[in-house]
């Protein structure tokens, strides 16, 4: 995994919408590109849903 800088890793979760995703544009499994964005600090598409607050109803 080592083949992968940050920038890459950075781009991949900003432009997919889940980890299954990106992962598969990099050629790997979701797990790893999981792993990687921990490593570099990186906020995963995942985790991007998670933080959205939904909104309320009027």
């Amino acid at each position: 995994m080592d083949q992968f800088d940050r920038e890459r890793v950075e781009r991949a979760a900003r432009i997919y919408a889940s980890n299954r995703d990106a992962g598969l544009a990099l050629g790997i499994a979701p797990g790893s590109f999981g792993r990687l964005c921990r490593r570099y600090g990186i906020e995963t598409p995942q985790a991007r849903r998670k933080r959205k607050v939904p909104a309320l109803a009027a």
